[in-house]
């Protein structure tokens, strides 16, 4: 039985990633072609970022309330429902409700979907370690999302809308998969409440905070976080309208994300040699943010593809580079008894980052330029990781 689970687990590893990654090639040019302005795509992203930041407690409560199946349905269905939507909208207020449908399915499966695997396992009495299968699904998360945007560009080279609906369609059929094999007969319903979990949120917030304001290095994590996480809304969201006028049909746009995915498992992977080679875990965080700001600056300066998309995925090998010493020196720095908690912090404070750097990408891009908003948003990187340096309360 807990083989079966496993395999069940990976399939719908599968198949929810490839429905997710059809898209991901090809999202800003089907916008920019229904008529929205690069200003309008950030601001459809920005209302993902604070969907995804006010239900995911409140999504959470009914995984623990009606057991991670049914979450993890409703997700499948509720991203399905979005994309649907999106291939049929052509105006910003029905992007924008199209996308929070789609944000608030992503919090429905966030910790659910995993945690239905340790769960089931841990009813079957599997002793193995759960490493390896987490492994296998990095792996094919990682395969399947190249897969999936290069069929998925290949789709919008015949209509822009394709994609959405083969997605819709695959996430439609990981609904039903998930549906019909997914047991959970050992789930017990909790008895918890919206309240209850907004006042886990608020304790969870009140901690972290006191805790950051005693600990330089967690101090350091999260301005470094906010600021990264503002400075590549520029590359994640124009990344498609810059090289455009390079590439000669949307297929290209599958194989350079294929090509960003690539290179940020290659960063991934040399990620603690580099540490060796700069025996320190600042100074290394440091000089990797340095370099992403660098690479998004130097990108737009080039108007010699080759030079340009060059210098752009070496940004993403940095980019790939960053996460696991980010990781590495947040577990070396923080007591254990707060890790999770911190941890859980530490990512929410990206989305406020995340939030200001698409209205401030999106709006000089628009009524400036797309280099404009690159140069703008790695200049900022660059000097405020500088002022990290030499500011000894951070």
């Amino acid at each position: 039985m807990a083989r079966k689970t496993i395999q069940l687990y990976l399939l719908l590893t599968l198949v929810k990633n490839l429905g997710v990654s059809s898209i991901a090639a090809t999202y800003v040019v089907f916008l920019i072609s229904r008529g929205l302005n690069l200003f309008e795509v950030n601001l459809v992203n920005f209302v993902f970022f604070t969907a995804l930041f006010l239900c995911e407690i409140p999504t959470g409560v009914v995984a623990d309330v009606f057991g991670r199946k049914v979450s993890f349905v409703i997700s499948c269905f509720l991203f399905s429902a979005g994309m649907f939507m999106y291939a049929a909208s052509h105006s910003f207020l029905w992007f924008a409700f199209a996308e929070a449908i789609s944000a608030v399915g992503s919090t429905f499966a966030s910790g659910a979907f995993q945690a239905w695997l340790v769960d089931k396992l841990k009813h079957h009495n599997h002793a193995e370690p759960l490493g390896s299968i987490f492994v296998k699904e990095q792996w094919i998360t990682q395969g399947v999302s190249i897969v999936g945007a290069i069929a998925g560009a290949f789709l919008a080279d015949k209509n822009l809308a394709f994609p959405w609906i083969f997605g819709g369609v695959v996430m439609c059929v990981a609904g039903v998969l998930a549906f019909t094999f997914m047991k959970e007969e050992y789930f017990v319903r909790q008895h918890v409440s919206l309240q209850s979990g907004l006042k886990s949120m608020r304790a969870t917030i009140l901690a972290s905070v006191r805790y950051s304001m005693q600990s330089r290095a967690m101090r350091f994590i999260l301005v470094m976080g906010i600021l990264q996480y503002f400075a590549i809304q520029a590359p994640n969201m124009q990344w498609q309208p810059f090289f455009s006028r390079f590439l000669p049909d949307k297929t290209s746009f599958g194989f350079l994300f294929g090509g960003i995915s690539i290179c940020m498992i290659i960063g991934s992977a040399f990620s603690l040699r580099f540490l060796r080679f700069m025996q320190d875990e600042r100074r290394a965080l440091v000089v990797s943010q340095i370099g992403i700001g660098a690479g998004i600056m130097a990108t737009v300066l080039f108007n010699w593809f080759p030079l340009a998309v060059g210098v752009f995925l070496l940004h993403e090998v940095v980019r790939g580079l960053f996460r696991p010493l980010k990781d590495v020196y947040l577990n070396n720095s923080i007591p254990s008894q707060e890790r999770a908690t911190l941890i859980s912090f530490e990512s929410m404070s990206h989305h406020i980052g995340g939030m200001a750097g698409l209205l401030f990408s999106g709006f000089f891009a628009e009524y400036a330029s797309i280099p404009t908003a690159w140069i703008l948003s790695g200049g900022i990187l660059i000097v405020t990781t500088l002022w990290l340096i030499r500011n000894r309360r951070v």
